[in-house]
């Protein structure tokens, strides 16, 4: 049985339109920092900088055509100081969860993810082509469920889910796969100050 969540995700949800965002509620900073620490210790997956100056996280399952789509037209941004850190679920499709343990337990979890990413529909199975681990083990189904739980929390159904902190520290989210339109917008509001804070404390 999936475990709860014990923190109260008071997030925003975003409904960023092009030079105007609608009113954004203050979290607590204590809410704010325990949820940033919650997606903090997950097992993501970066992609763009080393050393970025915006940070999205981005629940994602290998399947998820929505989410090859996201990965597609983030990729420009990573000259700007974008890092991606992508959370990996299971949901789409029989075989999501051995891609994603295939993927964790790559040498290189990042190139993986490429490379399921750049072979899209050219696998085993339809979706990413990675070819799936066939017996993932305990302790990747329990991290895949962590994480579910975890989008879940952060009220998201379906992939790709976005989280981000903007420069006043307020948790923002948006469900589904943002416009190409509004994506710019949706990066420059990202700001790494306060994942950075934390990264150096874990």
């Amino acid at each position: 049985m999936r475990r709860a969540f014990k923190f109260a995700v008071a997030c925003v949800t975003v409904a960023l339109v092009l030079g105007t965002a609608a009113p954004l509620a203050q979290a607590q900073s204590a809410t704010a920092r325990a949820q940033l620490l919650a997606l903090q210790q997950t097992n993501w997956i970066a992609e763009g900088s080393a050393h970025p100056r915006h940070v999205i996280y981005v629940f994602m399952d290998a399947n998820c055509p929505y989410c090859h789509a996201l990965w597609l037209a983030l990729k420009p941004y990573y000259k700007m100081g974008l890092q991606v850190r992508n959370i990996l679920v299971g949901v789409i499709s029989a075989s999501s969860p051995g891609k994603a343990a295939a993927i964790f337990n790559a040498a290189n979890p990042s190139a993986a993810l490429r490379l399921n990413e750049r072979l899209w529909n050219h696998g085993i199975a339809a979706g990413g082509g990675i070819a799936p681990a066939a017996h993932p083990s305990a302790k990747d189904l329990r991290e895949l469920d962590h994480n579910e739980d975890l989008m879940q929390a952060f009220g998201f159904e379906g992939t790709p889910g976005l989280v981000l902190a903007d420069s006043q520290g307020r948790i923002l989210t948006l469900d589904g796969l943002p416009s190409r339109r509004d994506l710019g917008q949706i990066v420059l509001t990202a700001s790494a100050l306060r994942h950075i804070a934390l990264d150096q404390r874990r």
